[in-house]
């Protein structure tokens, strides 16, 4: 039998089988729905999560206050032990005058209310790693020339607050996320293996005729894989029609949305849709592959 006619045999066997277990292929089906659909905004938002918060870990920036009667040689002290430092990438001294012209351009309304320049010069800091930010800050922490903190503010201050809480609540969303499409995802599976144990179980005299005269047990296994992962590909591109639909209302926070002044991107649609077809198929063949086991055993 040549390859073509193979191809076709497995696949009308399959088709058949499918169209006679309507009511179970219907459930397995929208279930690979639901799941994909799961995996595809979680995929979407975790890469949206994820880009954020690599952008909050690549931009935290600790700022070394400096008090205004402080001596030049414990500034020079300051910021030789920085420069040192070889956790640190950058250290860039700000002005008085040029920290008062920050504030305006951020906020003119609240600056145009201050009398004089209250804002003290100090130097901006970038390390290389997210990770060294604490303990570079904790290394000049206390040291002569400093400028006090007030309003509960530290010195030097990295935004430790927002910053741990951004990445701590993000880690909460990716974990629920991915829990949940894990046991939707194993739902789909046993779904799909239970449509195709019926198909098999109503075929099941064919299968043992076909290995008592030689059939290799892919030649058996071969209908059945196609009727799963023909089950998981529908399910797959409903899921990815679905969210199409709900992409273009709402494509603006995946594909550049601002925040915090800031442009955020997510993963590409086509190629979250790809991987969604993929995994449906994956789904299927898992499903089929685990159930078919058994029933090889002639």
């Amino acid at each position: 039998m040549s390859s073509n006619l193979r191809f076709r045999f497995f696949l009308t066997e399959a088709l058949r089988s499918l169209k006679n277990n309507f009511a179970t292929t219907l459930a397995a089906t929208v279930t690979v729905f639901i799941v994909l659909c799961v995996l595809g905004v979680g995929a979407a938002l975790g890469s949206y999560i994820f880009n954020y918060t690599e952008k909050v870990k690549g931009d935290v920036t600790i700022k070394v206050w400096l008090a205004d009667a402080a001596r030049q040689t414990d500034v020079d002290a300051i910021k030789a032990k920085l420069q040192a430092d070889p956790r640190v990438r950058s250290v860039t001294f700000v002005s008085k005058e040029q920290a008062y012209q920050d504030a305006k351009r951020k906020n003119p309304g609240e600056v145009a209310l201050l009398i004089g320049n209250p804002f003290p010069s100090g130097l901006f800091v970038k390390a290389k790693s997210s990770g060294d930010v604490a303990k570079i800050a904790a290394s000049v922490r206390g040291l002569p020339g400093l400028d006090r903190p007030t309003d509960g503010t530290a010195n030097p201050d990295y935004g430790a607050k927002i910053s741990d809480k951004v990445l701590s609540t993000a880690g909460v969303i990716e974990t629920v996320i991915l829990a949940v499409a894990g046991v939707l995802g194993i739902a789909a599976v046993l779904l799909i293996g239970n449509t195709i144990r019926l198909s098999i179980y109503a075929r099941r005299r064919e299968v043992e005729v076909m290995k008592l005269v030689g059939a290799t047990n892919w030649f058996v296994r071969w209908p059945f894989m196609l009727e799963g992962m023909l089950c998981g590909a529908t399910g797959a591109i409903a899921a990815v029609l679905a969210m199409l639909v709900g992409w273009w209302r709402v494509h603006g926070w995946f594909v550049g949305s601002p925040l915090n002044g800031q442009s955020t991107s997510g993963m590409s649609f086509w190629l979250l849709a790809a991987m969604l077809i993929a995994g449906g198929i994956g789904l299927g063949a898992a499903g089929s592959g685990l159930t078919m086991r058994r029933f090889l055993r002639v």
